[in-house]
């Protein structure tokens, strides 16, 4: 049995909670900043899906094939998100494929690379045969789920294959099983630059589109009559102007190793990239439907148990999936600022959608540029809209029941939590310091104060459950669903921009 009221003197809640098996206990904000939160919540069987997942594969282990100077180690901290961290481990030309290469700016891949299959020899061919075979089963967390056989775009009078690589792709099938074999294309940009050089008449546009037909052509003559089926391929470039190449990459080995390996790993390898908003999204909500969600409509995960313990699992799993690197995400403070921006959906004069650049972010440009500006002097603190030392609104100590209202706020806090962790994403995307409550509370302001919100909360402030549909769902994907635009991508483009201020993002500002 378990009873909870709250005293609300002056608007601010005290919450008592008395147990069958306990005194009464008052419930109070500690005094020092609590950075990882990660207690369970006071029953014990709510846990957040993440856990389990990463329970069952703890890490995305994935074999880099290429020879020396082909652009593996860019490629993975860029994909990845880290610095030279996993390359330093070795030096180049002298790889140990059976060692294990992790960074602890991002723990959740681990990287074995092979040395390129050389001419005249066949050492390194053997080796990575006898590694992968030894991959293919066992517990999931230490099979091999995803092979990037990185190619250096083809150029001019160049080879494109080796006598040994050719024999690794025709014996794809009883090497890999079914490991998802990714023929990755490096240095798109000196290919396309190669293209364009030859059509000094034509527009940079014709230029791509030419390097994209003769790179097709170059795969349709060279690779695929070797493995004898039509292998996954994509070209890359960590160059700018190819911004969108590595999201395209991690995607396709998402959905690669999902169909062939597990859900587990793909999750993971999902978690684990830092390229892709869109997939950090749609990972959400794969994870959200998976449990926790449904909850909304259902009640069954959540019967019993009090608000706060619910929103801890979603707050988790949405935090673990975006995998910034900073502990205060998880933090108490910071889910309690999460639950107070969803204390008062009403929203008058909520802007038109159509008014807007697009739904998915184009309205937070305004908000992070002005934010920006603010830090020109790093010295002046982000003064967040919720004063943070005041403890979560009472409803958040309540015990959960199935009603509108909570439906609503449990709603509006996935959208909400959701719409920081992409506004954060591309505020530090490609900068590899720490997340400091910094750039936390900058992205907090920025979405608090957008249309994107106002608008987001005004379509939740009208939400009503329909008979015999998941309406709860269904509202919740459209309004975190990135748009896939040309604004969209443009929107993109300018917040990288913004994002380029020397301001020190890792700084831990008080909340």
């Amino acid at each position: 049995m378990c009873i909870v009221f709250g005293v609300c003197p002056e608007g601010q809640p005290e919450v008592y909670t008395l147990r069958s098996h306990a005194s009464s206990v008052k419930q109070q904000k500690p005094e020092a900043d609590t950075v990882h939160d990660r207690g369970d919540p006071s029953n014990g069987n709510l846990q957040p899906t993440t856990d389990k997942i990463l329970q069952i594969c703890p890490r995305f282990r994935i074999l880099v094939i290429g020879k020396t100077g082909v652009g593996k180690s860019t490629l993975i901290n860029r994909a990845f998100g880290v610095t030279e961290a996993v390359s330093a481990h070795y030096r180049p030309g002298e790889a140990n494929i059976e060692t294990e290469l992790t960074s602890p700016e991002n723990t959740l891949f681990v990287l074995h690379d092979s040395k390129g299959f050389e001419p005249g020899e066949d050492t390194n061919y053997e080796a990575a045969k006898r590694f992968i075979l030894s991959r293919r089963s066992g517990p999931l967390k230490d099979r091999l789920h995803a092979v990037w056989f990185c190619l250096e775009s083809p150029r001019a009078g160049a080879r494109l294959l080796e006598s040994a690589a050719e024999d690794f792709l025709k014996s794809k099938q009883a090497t890999l099983g079914t490991i998802p074999l990714i023929i990755v294309f490096t240095k798109y940009d000196e290919f396309v630059n190669e293209v364009d050089m030859k059509m000094p008449d034509q527009s940079l546009e014709s230029a791509s589109k030419k390097a994209e037909s003769v790179l097709e052509k170059h795969y349709n003559q060279s690779i695929h009559p070797l493995a004898g089926v039509s292998l996954p391929h994509v070209a890359v470039s960590t160059e700018e102007g190819y911004e969108k190449t590595l999201p395209k990459l991690v995607q396709l080995t998402y959905s690669l190793v999902s169909q062939w390996v597990a859900h587990e790993p793909s999750v993971v390898s999902n978690m684990a990239q830092r390229v892709n908003p869109a997939l950090k999204i749609q990972g959400t909500i794969d994870i959200g439907k998976k449990k926790y969600w449904t909850a909304l409509r259902t009640s069954p995960n959540f019967a019993g148990h009090r608000i706060w313990d619910c929103l801890y699992v979603i707050h988790t799993d949405i935090v673990t999936v975006w995998n910034f690197p900073t502990p205060h995400l998880l933090s108490k403070e910071f889910r309690e600022l999460m639950v107070k921006m969803v204390e008062d959906l009403h929203v008058p004069n909520a802007p038109d959608p159509s008014s807007m650049l697009t739904f998915s972010g184009g309205s937070l440009v305004a908000a992070i540029s002005a934010v920006l500006a603010a830090l020109a002097n790093p010295a002046a603190p982000i003064v967040i809209p919720i004063v943070a030392g005041l403890a979560a609104g009472s409803w958040a100590y309540l015990v959960y029941c199935q009603s509108q209202i909570v439906q609503q706020r449990f709603i509006a806090f996935i959208v909400d939590l959701t719409h920081v962790m992409e506004t954060l994403f591309m505020i530090t995307e490609g900068r590899h310091e720490r997340v400091g409550r910094r750039a936390i509370k900058l992205a907090y302001n920025a979405y608090h104060n957008s249309a994107v919100k106002a608008w987001a909360h005004n379509q939740i402030e009208a939400y009503r459950e329909l008979e015999g549909r998941d309406a709860a769902l269904e509202m919740i994907e459209r309004l975190i669903k990135p748009v896939d635009s040309e604004d969209n991508a443009n929107y993109h483009a300018e917040i990288r921009k913004l994002a380029l201020d020397p301001v020190n993002l890792s700084q831990d500002e008080p909340w």
